[in-house]
C-alpha cells in the first residue's frame, strides 16, 4: 500500500486550504471528466481512496478530500463548501463513507445545489445504530483522551492478520492521522443526530452497502435505506467496511455508471 501511494503522491499533489480555523487537504487529479469528491470515514485520509484514484483519476475528475478535526457535521458541510468555491466546482458527484456518509447527507441538505449525487457509502443514521459497539461507545470516547484512543485502535489494527486493508490502515495511523483528527470523527459518529430530509431528487441518491460490513448492523444498514426509500439502492454481496479497496471493481464500476449517466 505505501508503494501505491508514493505512486499516488508522485502523479498527484496536496493542496490546501484554511477555512473556520481548520486546515482542509486534498488530492485532485484534474481531469476532464466528471467531478467526483471523495470523503473517507473515521479513519484515514483522502489517499484511503488509492485505488479508485489509480484506477480512475484520469476518466473522473476526482477529488480525494482530508477533513480536519471537526466532529460537527453542519461544521464540516460549511467547510467543505469553502473547498468547492475555492475549485471552483461545479454541481458535483459527493461520495461519503462511513461517518462522512453521515455528515454528506447535511453538505446535501446545507447546499443542494452543489451536489448531482450524493453516495451514502457503507453509512449509518445517528449514533444509534452503533450504540451497541463497544468501539463506539459514547461514554469511552468522551472519557478517552485522543493520544488513548489514537493508541489503541493503532494497537488493534497492528493485532489483526496482514492484508492490503491492514497495511493501509496502519500506514494512516503511524504516519498520516493525528490523534486529536481521529478522536475528533469518533465523536462525530457517537453525537451524530438522523440529517433532515433533503430536498435533492430521489434519483440522485444512492445508498450503497455491503452485505458483510462488520461495523454497521444489517438493521441499521435497512434503517438507513428506510429513510431514503425513493433512492437507489445498492448491496455489494463483498466489500466490508471499505468496498473502494475490498472490492474495487464494483465500486469503481458504480462511480463511472453514476458520472457518466
Amino acid at each position: 500500500m505505501r508503494e501505491l501511494i508514493e505512486r499516488l503522491e508522485a502523479r498527484h499533489s496536496w493542496s490546501s486550504l484554511e477555512s473556520g480555523g481548520y486546515v482542509w487537504r486534498w488530492l485532485d487529479t484534474k481531469a476532464d471528466g466528471p467531478p467526483v469528491v471523495l470523503l473517507p470515514g473515521s479513519m484515514g485520509d483522502g489517499a484511503m481512496f488509492v485505488r479508485t484514484l489509480l484506477s480512475l483519476g484520469e476518466r473522473l475528475r476526482l477529488i480525494a478530500v482530508t477533513y480536519p478535526e471537526q466532529s460537527d457535521a453542519e461544521g464540516l458541510s460549511h467547510g467543505l463548501k469553502a473547498v468547492f468555491d475555492h475549485l471552483g466546482l461545479p454541481c458535483s458527484i459527493v461520495v461519503g463513507s462511513s461517518f462522512a456518509a453521515y455528515w454528506a447527507q447535511h453538505f446535501a441538505r446545507l447546499y443542494p445545489d452543489h451536489v448531482r449525487k450524493l453516495v451514502i457509502g457503507n453509512g449509518f443514521t445517528d449514533a444509534s445504530d452503533l450504540a451497541d459497539n463497544p468501539l463506539f461507545d459514547a461514554e469511552w470516547v468522551r472519557k478517552t483522551s485522543p493520544a488513548e484512543l489514537h493508541a489503541a485502535w493503532l494497537q488493534r489494527i497492528r493485532s489483526t492478520p496482514v492484508s492490503p486493508l491492514q497495511q493501509l490502515q496502519q500506514l494512516m495511523m503511524e504516519e498520516r492521522q493525528s490523534p486529536e483528527n481521529l478522536h475528533a470523527r469518533f465523536a462525530g459518529v457517537t453525537q451524530s443526530t438522523a440529517c433532515p430530509p433533503l430536498s435533492l431528487p430521489d434519483d440522485a441518491i444512492v445508498v450503497l452497502d455491503c452485505e458483510d460490513d462488520p461495523l454497521i448492523p444489517p438493521a441499521a444498514r435497512d434503517r438507513l435505506r428506510q429513510a431514503y426509500p425513493g433512492a437507489r439502492h445498492v448491496r455489494l454481496p463483498t466489500g466490508g467496511h471499505y468496498p473502494h479497496v475490498l472490492n474495487p471493481e464494483s465500486y469503481e464500476s458504480l462511480l463511472l455508471d453514476l458520472a457518466f449517466e
